[in-house]
């Protein structure tokens, strides 16, 4: 068997990519999908449950298509089918004349007959399917259901065990981490005895054939190199939205092992792959600048550098590049290599030019979130950033109109040439962020007061800060800003409503500011004629 097909069986069109009930058929394949599996937290957790099962108790294990729940159940049906009855997927019927929903309405109503627990395997989405469309006789299910996908806590002897709550990438100390990941790339691209992979490489290596492969796969095998996809893969979680799953993950390392391209080019070429066509977004070779485009030039004419030629001889030798590289390719190289010393670090005088500072910021801020606990430094550390960005930049957007507005005025209106502003006083409540439970990466929450009144949270994503940095900096939001200046204005509309109610306003024309204050006694004083 050649190199390519063995790494074959990570595609998601292999037959290998769905565990099912049936037993295998491939005693190789067989052998490499037992080596490259990887136990999780909520593997790890589900274990734990069946362990403790109670004699009437429903656990639902649930999640998307592809995260890995047929991988766990099927592993786990065996070992103990005799403590519970399996449902390993509830999104289909199996049985022609019924749907999905009433063949769980079988289901339950044989447990209601049954002392064993019974172990659900779903999709988020059938089990709202399920919450709306299936028997009152299972109304006590329906309302677990329902508090679930409510967010409340459940009561009674359902358990729900989501894949959500145990998300494939975190942020640690200020850096993306995947233990999965991490775990699985080092799997399929160690050099060890234990790998079977290895022989296929070796044998690639003797005979000559699959040479990009191989060079592929030297690139996945430095640390740091996976370093920087896990952070490609974090942008596109955090900046996309994009959705990861465990069947996704395995199908792009596949396609970027065996694509036409080296591993810099595979990664933003596109592709059926679902993440490789977010990343298409992130390709570093459209960044334009003056040193990249320089390097384009001087590329393009031929021109001489003998730290360029002997920068070529070391992609040679450490990683078996042996194609001349065009110059986009050779951006895409630098990007890849970043985080990577070479004896010849030529690649890494354009790291600036992959500016990542609104990511950097990105990390740091959402672990100081996570984290705090009213301790004075990392208050102190929040304290500044609100200060200096988000407070800064709300204050210079809402008062994008009337730039001459002091700090504690907000924009309101105009009417007849004069500009109306409210006294506001906006802070953070830090006691809110301290009792906020953060675990979605792609988020954390804003809570502030305008005059000593909370508005509702407000989530900030890492699209909204670049466009916060942007503003801070003098720059205006424009037409690719779309979505993040949606939830700014939101925001400012909010604030905007607490202002109007304020008992200081200010009235503005030409060089005249009239100060209007509300006083206790019902009169409206006026100053500043």
């Amino acid at each position: 068997m050649r190199l390519r097909k063995a790494l074959a069986m990570l595609s998601k069109s292999s037959p290998y990519a769905v565990s099912t009930a049936a037993e295998w058929t491939d005693p190789e394949f067989e052998k490499i999908k037992e080596y490259l599996y990887v136990e999780t937290d909520i593997e790890r957790e589900f274990k734990t449950k069946l362990e403790k099962l109670k004699p009437h108790e429903i656990v639902f294990l649930c999640g998307s298509s592809g995260d890995g729940k047929s991988e766990i159940l099927t592993r786990y049906n065996q070992e103990y089918k005799n403590i519970a009855d399996f449902h390993l997927d509830a999104t289909h019927s199996f049985e022609p004349k019924k749907t999905a929903v009433e063949t769980l309405d079988s289901i339950f109503s044989e447990f209601n007959y049954s002392d064993k627990p019974l172990v659900v395997g779903i999709n988020i989405g059938m089990l709202g399917n399920y919450e709306r469309e299936a028997s009152k006789e299972h109304i006590a299910i329906k309302l677990a259901i329902k508090e679930f996908l409510d967010g409340k806590a459940v009561e009674g002897d359902y358990t729900f065990i989501d894949f959500e709550s145990f998300p494939k990438f975190q942020i640690k100390e200020s850096e993306v981490k995947s233990e999965f990941f991490s775990s699985l790339l080092n799997k399929i691209v160690s050099d060890d005895s234990k790998n079977p992979f290895k022989k296929y490489f070796d044998s690639a290596i003797s005979i000559g054939t699959d040479k990009k492969i191989l060079a592929n796969l030297l690139l996945l095998r430095n640390e740091l190199v996976q370093k920087t996809i896990i952070e490609l893969l974090l942008s596109a979680r955090v900046r996309k939205d994009q959705f990861i799953t465990a069947r996704m993950l395995l199908d792009f390392v596949y396609c970027i092992l065996t694509d036409p391209g080296y591993l810099f080019d595979n990664l933003f070429a596109g592709g059926k792959n679902e993440l490789l066509l977010v990343l298409q977004s992130f390709d570093p070779s459209i960044i334009r600048n003056k040193k990249l485009d320089l390097f384009v030039i001087h590329r393009t004419l031929g021109f001489k550098e003998d730290l360029y030629t002997k920068l070529i001889n070391e992609l040679k030798s450490e990683f078996k590049i042996i194609e001349e590289l065009s110059p986009h390719s050779m951006i895409r190289c630098f990007f890849l290599l970043k985080n990577t010393d070479l004896e010849n670090n030529y690649h890494q005088d354009f790291i600036d030019s992959f500016d990542e500072s609104a990511l950097t910021l990105y990390k740091r801020t959402w672990q100081l979130h996570k984290d705090y606990d009213g301790a004075d430094e990392k208050k102190a550390e929040l304290k500044k950033f609100y200060n200096d960005i988000v407070l800064l930049a709300i204050n210079k957007y809402a008062n994008k109109d009337a730039p001459y507005l002091s700090k504690d005025e907000f924009y309101i209106s105009s009417h007849g040439g004069s500009d109306l502003a409210a006294e506001v006083d906006l802070s953070v409540s830090y006691g809110d962020i301290e009792n906020d439970n953060l675990h979605d990466i792609s988020n954390f929450k804003l809570h502030i007061t305008v005059n000593d009144e909370l508005l509702p949270s407000i989530q900030i994503n890492v699209n909204l800060l670049a466009m916060m940095l942007s503003i801070v900096n003098g720059f205006r939001p424009n037409k690719h800003d779309k979505n993040s200046v949606v939830l700014l204005d939101d925001l400012i509309n909010k604030i905007a409503e607490h202002a109007s109610n304020s008992k200081v306003l200010f009235l503005h024309r030409n060089d005249v500011r009239i100060k209007l204050k509300d006083n206790p006694d019902g009169d409206i004083r006026v100053s500043g004629l």
